[in-house]
């Protein structure tokens, strides 16, 4: 069970077509799959059929059949009792290193091989651009705390060899 006491649900749901062309059951199922208490920072969890049909007051049979609509509109991925919110990433990326490695411990631990597999192309993108985006902020904090543009920043660390050199340390002479 998730030890999360939130989960961020975008309010771009709203406007999705997916979403909106869905049947009213199917909207709430799938706003149970986004905040259950299963729910984990990977979006990728097991969720026994059992608890959500408990939880949502639902039939086993109805429980299914808003799993299939939602698989067919691909708001969902599933392999039998572990359910993946497409998209997950793209609105609850990581927000930072410890954030991306409990995430990431969580990713090695879905028992779906294929649903393990889709999750971590989806959270490596979203990791990669976030740990450039913190590269790229700290050379601009540097490059201001120096006093610099960010376009001298980058020249002096593009050359940043050359000047280390004896040559250039000695001013050339």
């Amino acid at each position: 069970m998730s030890a999360r006491s939130f989960t961020k649900v975008s309010p771009a749901v709203w406007r999705s077509r997916r979403f909106i062309s869905l049947p009213d059951e199917a909207k709430v199922g799938f706003l149970y799959l986004l905040t259950n208490a299963h729910v984990t920072s990977a979006g990728v969890y097991e969720l026994p059929p059992g608890y959500a049909c408990a939880d949502l007051g639902w039939t086993d049979a109805a429980y299914e059949s808003v799993l299939r609509e939602l698989v067919e509109v691909e708001l969902i991925d599933r392999d039998g009792d572990v359910i993946l919110i497409e998209r997950w990433f793209k609105h609850n990326p990581p927000t930072n290193d410890d954030h991306a490695i409990g995430t990431r411990r969580r990713l090695q631990a879905i028992e779906s091989d294929r649903l393990r597999e889709k999750a971590v192309v989806g959270f490596d993108e979203v990791n990669a651009a976030r740990i450039e985006r913190e590269a790229q902020k700290a050379a601009d904090k540097s490059a201001k705390a120096a006093g610099m543009s960010r376009s001298v920043a980058e020249t002096i660390g593009t050359t940043s060899r050359l000047m280390g050199t004896r040559l250039m340390r000695r001013g050339g002479q």
